[in-house]
């Protein structure tokens, strides 16, 4: 097996920028507005999966997140993301509140490594 059929973003990033590119291509514009829309969605699972008990719409939530976060590269939010999935499906709220900071935290280097932060 090939080291290029495998990529993973580098340790220190927060997702694989290269894999967009391949995605949608070089064109600067239309990589800031995926990673705008990809962050959108992460801020809204956090804050869905913040605002609720119900733990259908927590599953949901982080279920949607961990499609998009494997779609850009963002290996270590998707991990998260399927986490709380798991733990929604499985009843168990307590686990899906202390995952709540590791989560938010994620997105927050996401949208930092895009210059996307907020104040």
């Amino acid at each position: 097996m090939s080291q290029a059929s495998v990529k993973h973003a580098p340790m220190n990033q927060a997702y694989d920028r290269d894999k967009l590119v391949e995605l949608f291509g070089n064109d600067p514009g239309t990589l800031a507005e995926v990673e705008r829309e990809f962050l959108d969605t992460a801020r809204e699972a956090a804050l869905e999966i913040a605002a609720t008990d119900d733990l259908t719409v927590i599953a949901r939530a982080a279920h949607r997140l961990k499609g998009a976060s494997g779609m850009i590269g963002a290996a270590s939010l998707r991990q998260i993301a399927e986490a709380v999935e798991r733990a929604a499906k499985a009843e168990d709220l307590p686990s899906v509140r202390r995952m709540h900071d590791v989560f938010r935290h994620e997105v927050k280097r996401v949208a930092d490594q895009a210059g996307l932060a907020e104040d």
